[in-house]
């Protein structure tokens, strides 16, 4: 198995995702013995990028599909070169006439009142007339006759195929400014268009990502090409250009929602 190795794989992580990672390596392994696809569970963009750093110690590549182009959440598999992966992934479709009163929260809060994990649920999409939430296939016949209200709204539930999901139009705007570094914080603060204190704020309280693992550090070093998640106001690729006559740095975030 050459460059497999369990210790060095689920080295320095934390309870959670050691765990997690645990059976993701047992899934890799049993993948390769039998030369079957073995599916997982969602997984955040957090634990995404954490895997992807941490593959070369499993016998084959992970596969990640989250049920559309763009899902941020996405189920973890191994599956041979010569099958065709076919995800064990289902969609579920809400709609009620008091959809817009609902948020993100409302969906995961009752979803995750039924008793679901989280891991077994991907993405929540909300658009004006009907809602979708991602299911692994094994919990989505269960969530659709279960979920009757969403907060105290009651709604109806239909299964879909993923074809039939109905994603809203990406908004895609340019911003750029000058820094007087490529700390963390100084960059948030154009990102955001507030001050410095409330970037830090906002960093503290772990809205920010950076290549999809949360970033905590204000004076965390961004570099040509990142790319950094704000919850709630979307994802920015970071473009870095020259100095100015004052050296600050010329920086264009390529931001989409």
């Amino acid at each position: 198995m050459g460059g497999i190795n369990k210790d060095r794989f689920l080295y320095a992580l934390d309870s959670r995702h050691s765990v997690m990672f645990a059976h993701i390596f047992d899934m890799a392994v049993r993948a390769d013995r039998y030369g079957a696809a073995v599916f997982g569970d969602f997984l955040s963009e957090n634990s995404i990028s954490e895997l992807l750093a941490r593959k070369d110690c499993l016998p084959s590549e992970p596969v990640l599909f989250g049920g559309f182009d763009g899902a941020e959440r996405k189920m973890v598999a191994f599956i041979p070169e010569y099958e065709d992966p076919v995800f064990p992934i289902n969609a579920l479709k809400i709609t009620s006439p008091m959809l817009h009163s609902l948020t993100h929260r409302d969906f995961l809060g009752s979803v995750l009142g039924l008793g679901i994990k989280r891991e077994k649920c991907g993405d929540i999409i909300i658009k004006d007339k009907a809602a979708y939430i991602i299911f692994s296939e094994e919990i989505c016949s269960f969530a659709a006759n279960s979920l009757t209200k969403v907060g105290r709204v009651g709604v109806k539930t239909e299964e879909i195929s993923l074809s039939e999901i109905e994603l809203p139009e990406r908004s895609f705007k340019t911003v750029s400014g000058t820094v007087s570094s490529l700390r963390l914080d100084s960059v948030i603060t154009l990102f955001y268009g507030k001050g410095r204190g409330k970037a830090g704020e906002i960093i503290s309280g772990g809205l920010v990502f950076v290549n999809g693992i949360c970033a905590l550090k204000n004076d965390m070093r961004l570099k040509d090409g990142d790319v950094i998640s704000l919850r709630g106001k979307g994802k920015a690729t970071l473009s870095v250009g020259g100095t100015s006559k004052k050296d600050r740095i010329f920086i264009t975030l390529n931001i989409w929602s």
